[in-house]
């Protein structure tokens, strides 16, 4: 018959003729009907020379006579200890133990090593009831993982009171600790090889530094002690405050936590791939982390970005989100958290656009979009407006399966195009960047004919003073018989009179200073008439006759 046991933790003050010291940690146990004394001594106690003591500590008329039902004191320092598996309760990314991948649920056991990649985190749980946040590119092992008990499951119950032997050793990266408010025989403890961190009850994190080595620490809530592995030097660090040691092991001077960083310039709906926005007000280096839920136990994305750079986060599927930053001070001693929830609707992503391209210039008529597709897109949703932020638009199409389409969108003036994909399924993805095209006038008319003084051709039009005015003047409307041509820069032009009458053709367009050619303008025929100044010479012939 398995042992019938009842365990219960009590901190007792054992009076008189005990020897048990004040508050120590005590098991009581109730002996079973096939218990015997060196069973119990195998099985339960640590040993033989245990059970002089716990029969002098229960006062036993018999120290050889136990009975069924009897309940016996136990100091728990002589229970037999039990190694207690610690549950992985959450694991997202890339999480191994060895060369194998972890999944939710899974039990890891003394001198196992978790080991999480750069878009990797897990969560542990000890039997006590804390639990161990581990996140992006860190390794952890589990050094010990036990209770006193006479089994596991005894042991498990009792860690839960407090009877628990825990300690985690950083061999990279960081861990984030929520010990349980417990009543403990000993401290839990994280160890790195430049520090041993103990606690009785406290959230706080510890990092060690892959270059120097140095072990940070900061409390966010109870107190912890900071201490080199020989526990030569060391200090307490109450919550509000972090420390740091190294291998010199220096005695740790405790800081206080640097204040949560701004997040106001971070917008809450991002429509790129890439994550990005800036912190302007941040003078010290940001840690940053997504998650996928509001506590950040599953951790996807950990960085650290320097004063003046960009946050950019990369490899996020369309989803809600949630982001954390906390600064770093001299020392890397990271601060308060500031947290802010944000959605990436990046996909379908918008087809390329090609034409107009950003900044065009064409002369006022219809305009051809065309854009390059996207094969996880079925149609395409192509918008213009009149502004930059799209609130006046002047042409809308959606549904259309081709590369190109082409609108009137107006007269004269500055627009904006902008496309977007449309899945099959109705799924819309978020618009490209705007681009700006600016609708040019068609050029006027040309004024003008034969000067006043029949011997020059004045013309004249509206124009431009930066630009320059491109002229031709012909014999034939098709300009194959340009009799003149000039680059001006003033929209006027003065010729002389053509040696031969008739009629001629002219026509101009405009340059900007960018380039932008514009279209030619209206032809505008001109009659030269014959010259008769020249016939009253011919009279004397006339008279001769």
């Amino acid at each position: 018959m398995s042992l019938a046991l009842r365990h219960a933790l009590v901190l007792a003050c054992l009076a008189g003729a005990t020897a048990v010291a004040a508050q120590e940690a005590v098991v009581e146990y109730r002996v079973s009907q096939r218990d015997t004394l060196i069973g119990l001594s195998e099985t339960v106690f640590i040993g033989p020379q245990a059970w002089r003591e716990i029969a002098r500590l229960n006062r036993l008329p018999d120290p050889n006579f136990i009975r069924p039902g009897q309940v016996l004191r136990v100091p728990a320092r002589l229970m037999r200890m039990r190694a207690l598996p610690v549950r992985v309760t959450s694991a997202v990314g890339e999480v191994r133990v060895g060369n194998d991948t972890v999944q939710p649920g899974a039990a890891l056991a003394e001198g196992q090593s978790l080991q999480t990649g750069a878009n990797g985190s897990a969560v542990l749980a000890l039997a006590d009831g804390s639990r161990v946040r581990v996140p992006p590119s860190s390794l952890a092992e589990i050094v010990a993982s036990r209770g006193p008990g006479a089994t596991e499951a005894d042991a498990a119950r009792l860690a839960g009171d407090g009877l628990f032997t825990g300690v985690l050793r950083m061999l990279r990266g960081s861990v984030e600790v929520l010990a349980a408010k417990l009543r403990r025989s000993q401290p839990l403890e994280v160890t790195t090889p430049t520090a041993v961190v103990g606690v009785r009850g406290t959230q706080y994190r510890v990092t060690l530094d892959g270059d120097s080595g140095a072990t940070r620490s900061e409390v966010l809530e109870g107190k912890v002690k900071l201490e080199s592995p020989q526990r030569s030097v060391g200090t307490d660090i109450a919550a509000g405050f972090g420390a740091a040691i190294d291998a010199a092991a220096k005695a740790p001077v405790p800081a206080r936590l640097l204040p949560a960083p701004d997040l106001a310039a971070m917008p809450e709906r991002f429509e790129r791939p890439l994550v990005r926005f800036a912190l302007p007000t941040e003078k010290d280096t940001v840690r940053v982390q997504v998650a996928q839920d509001a506590d950040f136990e599953r951790i996807v994305n950990d960085q650290k970005v320097m004063a003046g750079s960009d946050v950019r986060i990369a490899g996020l599927d369309d989803a809600k989100w949630f982001l954390r930053a906390r600064r770093l001070d001299g020392q890397g001693i990271e601060g308060y958290d500031a947290a802010r929830a944000f959605v990436l609707k990046a996909r379908p992503e918008p087809p390329a656009t090609n034409t107009p391209r950003a900044g065009a210039k064409q002369s006022l008529g219809p305009v051809e979009f065309n854009w390059s597709p996207n094969l996880d897109a079925k149609s395409v949703r192509l918008q213009v407006a009149s502004d930059a932020a799209f609130t006046q638009i002047v042409a809308e199409r959606e549904g259309l399966t081709g590369t190109r389409e082409t609108l009137e969108v107006g007269g004269p003036g500055t627009y904006h195009w902008r496309i977007a994909s449309t899945k099959a399924d109705g799924d819309k993805g978020p618009f490209s960047d705007g681009q700006r095209f600016e609708l040019r006038p068609l050029p006027e008319p040309p004024k003008g004919g034969m000067g006043e003084d029949g011997k020059s051709l004045t013309l004249a039009w509206s124009g431009r003073a930066e630009d320059t005015q491109h002229v031709e003047l012909a014999r034939d409307p098709a300009f194959k018989e340009i009799v003149a041509q000039a680059d001006l820069s003033a929209p006027e032009w003065t010729l002389p009179r053509p040696s031969s009458s008739g009629t001629y053709y002219f026509r101009y367009r405009s340059i900007e200073p960018d380039g932008f050619v514009g279209p030619y303008s209206a032809t505008l025929v001109i009659e030269v008439p014959r010259d008769w100044r020249y016939l009253w010479l011919l009279t004397p012939l006339l008279f001769a006759l």
